[in-house]
């Protein structure tokens, strides 16, 4: 099996800025329900399309890690502490540089924060 390269910085960057995108626009629409009703429409289509493409992006990546993996058989070669190839070598520097380069944790943290500031400022403002 061919191990995959990992894709250039700004692959990723670009998935963790719809995501953020997505996730923010789906928390201002108790903003715009406040102040510009006309704009929750906006902030839904922008928070659902930008939720979905963030993890059609991540489940994608995930399925590449444990199909290499899974191919190479790396949890049981691992647990038995079997003689590693060079492709093994290869295959395990990709997911840890792949899980090195996430900005997943980035993302579920501001997901996290904005989920906070939405609740507070609703429960302010009712």
């Amino acid at each position: 099996m061919k191990v995959p390269s990992r894709f250039p910085g700004w692959v990723t960057w670009f998935a963790f800025s719809v995501g953020l995108t997505g996730s923010i626009s789906l928390r201002l629409i108790l903003v715009a329900k406040a102040y510009h009703p006309e704009f929750i429409r906006l902030f839904w289509y922008i928070g659902v399309c930008g939720n979905m493409l963030f993890f059609l992006f991540r489940s994608f990546i995930t399925r590449r890690r444990r199909r290499l993996i899974t191919d190479l058989d790396l949890v049981e070669r691992l647990k038995d502490r079997q003689r590693l190839h060079q492709e093994d070598y290869e295959a395990l520097q990709y997911l840890v540089g792949s899980l090195d380069a996430s900005k997943e944790q980035w993302n579920y943290m501001i997901i996290f924060l904005c989920s906070i500031a939405a609740i507070a400022w609703d429960l302010f403002v009712s």
